[in-house]
């Protein structure tokens, strides 16, 4: 799997990511912008949405997650203890950060093909992610564990390359008719703040 999206050494060496993309769900009559900025090594999460009727900006990292809507409302929302432990419990899920931390460590980590014959992580025994294969090696299929301890999939349907790491420009839950497009995927091997400015965590 590794080999097919552009290897462990790669994958370890990502240390911030940028996605730009469109993102369409069915009741929403038009799409909206969504850019995200991720730190991979450190909770640092950065998350702005908008279309021509709606513009939300959230800032995360262990010491605390504000939202600010940017309407009518105008309002900034905290988010209570208890949130920022599962925003946190879902950035360390995240495949890319998953991808980061297996391709630098991968002695952590127990590998086996499940009963669904997907490639799945385990963590001390702890389940991490699964992985369902395509024809050409690459992880169309993840599936990952939610902080209530159910577990959600995404498929992945369309594919891009950048700075030699081979990821997902598009795809959808599974449970949902939400689907999203990449335009713009941009990994940086410095960490978020060199990588993309301290202008990024702004929501004033």
């Amino acid at each position: 799997m590794f080999k097919a999206i552009g290897g462990k050494e790669k994958w370890c060496g990502l240390q911030s990511l940028y996605i730009k993309a469109e993102h369409t769900e069915p009741q929403m009559d038009i799409p909206y912008q969504s850019e995200i900025w991720r730190g991979i090594d450190q909770f640092e999460l950065v998350i702005e949405q908008q279309n021509d009727s709606f513009h939300a900006k959230g800032v995360f990292n262990k010491y605390g997650g504000t939202v600010r809507y940017y309407d009518k409302r105008d309002t900034i929302r905290v988010l209570t203890e208890a949130q920022l432990k599962d925003e946190a419990f879902d950035h360390n899920h995240n495949i890319y950060v998953l991808l980061h931390k297996f391709g630098c460590n991968p002695e952590n980590y127990s590998v086996a093909i499940d009963d669904n014959e997907r490639l799945a992580f385990y963590k001390d025994s702890v389940f991490v992610s699964s992985f369902g294969l395509d024809d050409q090696s690459r992880p169309y299929l993840f599936y990952k564990p939610n902080p209530a301890g159910s577990i959600s999939g995404s498929i992945f349907t369309h594919w891009g390359t950048d700075e030699g790491l081979v990821h997902s420009a598009g795809g959808h839950p599974l449970d949902s008719n939400f689907v999203y497009r990449t335009e713009i995927w941009k990994p940086g091997t410095l960490p978020i703040k060199e990588m993309f400015g301290e202008k990024i965590f702004d929501i004033k």
